[in-house]
């Protein structure tokens, strides 16, 4: 992503308001519940339904009994954040947020977006730096496969770390979960192994669709071995993904450098099924 803008306007329970209007009083953020990120692009809404899915688990955990904006597969929700791209006349790419609060037994909602230019290229060539830190550690809750239970864990990661590098997260038992707010895929000839959310690993919305394509390179998609720094020392490829950013190649952990071959197909592909849902 090269560009960001803020959007004009935010959209408060359906109705708009002006980006630079106060709209709020302390109450309010005491009843704040959490905030998910979409992407949205043409203003259609990658990866909804999972989205929409772990919006509502995520609010039936905090006893939100009736939401009517999520319910149907999150019919209402979905058209009031396509009211909000038009208005706001962002009608290519942009980076939705949908903030959530507690309303008794419902929920009320706020909606803002970003312009954002995302890259064409299915992956960069370019590739990041892993950083391990045996103090990187996540607790595990009933909230550690979302960002809500997560954010925390991955903020205090990023302190210590130098900011051209992704620090790696752990759990209590020092096996390895994610990077703040991706996951990851660890490629060892044609398995490929991630961390389970039953470890404590965050889990993206675009999660399913890279098992999809795992499964239709025939690889063997391994969810439940627990993942050492020794696996990724011994590693042929790493990549993460989330949903924001897609998939991006892991050049490098300390010395160690990894290839970009099957990450590379997998990346392709991922592209292609998001340019084809368009």
């Amino acid at each position: 992503m090269s560009e960001s803008v803020l959007s004009t306007y935010i959209l408060f329970n359906g109705i708009f308001y002006k980006n630079e209007d106060k709209l709020f009083t302390a109450d309010i953020f005491e009843n704040f519940l959490f905030k998910e990120k979409i992407r949205a692009n043409h203003n259609h809404l990658l990866f909804w339904k999972e989205q929409i899915e772990q919006i509502n688990r995520q609010l039936k955990l905090f006893h939100i009994k009736k939401s009517s904006p999520t319910e149907k597969g999150g019919t209402e929700l979905k058209r009031q954040i396509e009211r909000s791209l038009t208005k706001n006349k962002l009608f290519k790419n942009a980076l939705v947020y949908v903030y959530f609060f507690r309303n008794g037994n419902d929920i009320e909602y706020m909606i803002k977006e970003e312009k954002i230019i995302f890259e064409k290229k299915s992956i960069s060539e370019n590739g990041l730096f892993l950083s391990m830190d045996s103090s990187n550690i996540k607790n595990i809750s009933i909230l550690s496969s979302y960002e809500t239970g997560s954010k925390t864990f991955w903020d205090y990661a990023r302190i210590d770390t130098i900011s051209s590098l992704e620090p790696i997260i752990q759990n209590q038992e020092g096996n390895i979960l994610e990077v703040p707010g991706k996951n990851m895929f660890v490629v060892n000839g044609n398995n490929i192994y991630t961390p389970n959310i039953i470890q404590g690993a965050f889990r993206s919305p675009a999660f399913p669709l890279v098992k999809e394509i795992c499964l239709e390179l025939k690889m063997n998609f391994i969810e439940d071995k627990k993942i050492t720094e020794n696996d990724l020392t011994n590693a042929d490829e790493i990549f993460l993904v989330n949903h924001i950013k897609g998939i991006q190649w892991v050049k490098g952990l300390g010395d160690r450098r990894y290839f970009l071959n099957k990450t590379r197909q997998i990346a392709r592909l991922f592209q292609e099924k998001i340019e084809k849902n368009l």
